[in-house]
């Protein structure tokens, strides 16, 4: 296998599969000097983390945290419903007993179920805090990650014309396709 075929699929192990230097090394069947070598010197690392921590993703991460408070937020709620029924009981059975002692107990269990329903609705309020916190920074995200159409076209430019100097033919092959995807994403970005 040639070596730059070898540092190629090294890289695309690496970034994209997330192996180590040591895997690609021993499937590869080069050093692991070698493999270390390119990854430190192609900034493979920085790329690897940077398609780890892409907006996308990021954006999923953020909504299922707000997604997985919501939940808890409901079953919360669910206990909260609970609790008023339980009191209600108990304060008819405290009515209904005559025995001090037994009625003692009973308001000492509705003193701790006030309690249990009250601490789950500061919970509640947490949540609520934490969600609204999540929200703020999901819409932040969204405003300082937009991309504009004009600097869409300036990586695409960028892109177009390394090729360009990288191999004329492939670069001419792609105006129809330059053209037609330019206007797929001025209706995306606009």
């Amino acid at each position: 296998m040639a070596k730059q075929e070898q540092k190629n699929l090294a890289f695309f192990y690496f970034t994209e599969e997330r192996m180590e230097a040591k895997e690609i090394a021993t499937k590869l069947k080069v050093r692991p000097n070698t493999v270390g070598d390119w990854i430190k010197n192609g900034n493979w690392k920085q790329i690897r983390d940077s398609k780890i921590n892409q907006s996308g993703q990021r954006l999923d991460r953020i909504q299922q945290v707000i997604d997985d408070l919501a939940v808890e937020r409901l079953d919360i709620m669910k206990k909260i419903k609970e609790y008023p029924q339980q009191i209600r009981e108990l304060e008819k059975e405290i009515r209904e007993v005559s025995n001090k002692n037994i009625q003692v107990e009973l308001k000492t269990q509705v003193a701790e179920l006030k309690g249990e329903e009250k601490d789950l609705k500061r919970q509640t309020v947490f949540i609520d805090q934490g969600i609204a916190m999540w929200n703020k920074t999901l819409a932040n995200f969204h405003t300082e990650n937009k991309i504009t159409l004009t600097r869409y076209i300036e990586i695409q430019e960028k892109i177009f014309n390394a090729m360009r100097e990288y191999d004329e033919k492939l670069y001419m092959k792609t105006l129809d396709f330059q053209h037609e995807h330019i206007l797929h994403a001025a209706t995306q970005y606009n």
